[in-house]
């Protein structure tokens, strides 16, 4: 009777201690899974630069940088996200800016080479003319730009609406695929034509 009980003793002990090595096993894996989940590299209100022969080519401004390998468990290819935003200015030559685009959250692809920004995206060319949508396609090695969304391109003269975008990356040469509406501006004297041809 005694033996049975020193047994039934040590079964349970043996259960237990089974118990306590399955769940440090699990806070392993769980530790080693959050860390597969990690960005390699990571910053805070960064500046960067990209350069082409010496020169300089993009300036990016931004208050947080998330970069993931082609190892992490998220993802299937390396990326750099941008979670709080993004600002980045192209340059025909340096100093002289030749494009600028905004976004609330942007991503970059860096196998593709290409960027999506998302989220209140604005971008201006080097005539003043500014798009809004809600997602941009930057397509970097191809030197050009798009989207699908709902658009909105103010000009000196115009403000034109529609769906889809596509132009160089420069936003020089660019046309708004579907048009849905044009607002078009007068100027001070044509308005005060108007105005006294209607007395």
């Amino acid at each position: 009777m005694h033996s049975c009980k020193h047994i039934y003793t040590t079964s349970i002990v043996i259960a237990i201690m089974m118990l306590v090595s399955c769940k440090n096993d699990m806070k392993n894996i769980i530790k080693i899974s959050e860390i597969e989940q990690m960005p390699e590299l990571s910053g805070e209100n960064l500046y960067l630069q990209q350069t082409e022969y010496g020169n300089v080519t993009l300036s990016i401004f931004t208050k947080t940088l998330q970069k993931y390998s082609a190892e992490n468990s998220l993802y299937k290819s390396p990326r750099t996200i941008f979670p709080d935003g993004i600002h980045v200015v192209h340059f025909s030559t340096y100093p002289d800016t030749s494009a600028m685009i905004k976004a609330n959250y942007a991503i970059q692809y860096e196998e593709e080479d290409k960027w999506e920004a998302k989220g209140n995206v604005i971008a201006k060319n080097s005539k003043g003319e500014i798009l809004h949508t809600e997602f941009l396609v930057w397509e970097q090695a191809k030197g050009k730009i798009y989207s699908h969304e709902h658009v909105q391109i103010t000009t000196s003269e115009d403000i034109i609406i529609g769906q889809g975008f596509t132009s160089d990356e420069n936003f020089d040469n660019w046309e708004i695929t579907n048009v849905t509406g044009v607002f078009s501006f007068y100027d001070s004297e044509e308005t005060d034509s108007l105005a006294t041809e209607t007395q």
